[in-house]
């Protein structure tokens, strides 16, 4: 197949279908990515698993804000962001609080320890177009944001939040 595209690493292996497959291209970025982001997170009460940097991220910016509220940008289901939430609110991170109007509902609110970590996490993501993503030009790198995002909405939306295990 001819290609206008430059040679890269991948020419040099048969993958078939996955050649084309955008799904095989995230999840290979993903492992990549996550491992150098987890070297940098060392340290850091975020290291380890994902969906605590969002987690904190969307209390900090909505004080109030439930655990359900936040886990299908979390990318989590109900048990996975209780677990996510006690071991962030175990860390000193958040703090829970019940809803004043509806007492069984429990609201998240960051800490002073969780500003600490989001500010050190801040200077990590500043980093991350030239340490992570130095081949984009920047008109690439924000259109790449523009078009993961797209997509990333589309699922969010697809699955209205629901656990996609039980919504497919």
């Amino acid at each position: 197949m001819m290609t206008d595209r430059p040679k890269d690493c991948f020419d040099e292996l048969e993958i078939d279908c996955l050649s084309s497959a955008i799904s095989y291209y995230i999840r290979v970025l993903n492992l990549w990515v996550s491992r150098d982001l987890e070297k940098k997170f060392a340290g850091l009460p975020v290291a380890g698993g994902t969906g605590k940097v969002s987690t904190l991220f969307i209390v900090f910016h909505q004080p109030g804000i439930t655990a359900s509220e936040i886990r299908q940008f979390a990318g989590k289901d109900a048990p996975a962001m209780t677990r996510l939430v006690e071991k962030l609110i175990s860390e000193g991170l958040l703090d829970r609080r019940p809803d004043p109007e509806t007492r069984r509902r429990q609201q998240l609110f960051i800490t002073d320890r969780g500003r600490e970590v989001l500010d050190e996490v801040r200077a990590i993501v500043g980093r991350e177009r030239e340490e992570a993503f130095w081949m984009l030009s920047p008109e690439e790198h924000a259109q790449t944001v523009a078009l993961l995002r797209k997509i990333s909405n589309a699922y969010i939306e697809r699955h209205k939040g629901l656990d996609w295990k039980r919504s497919r």
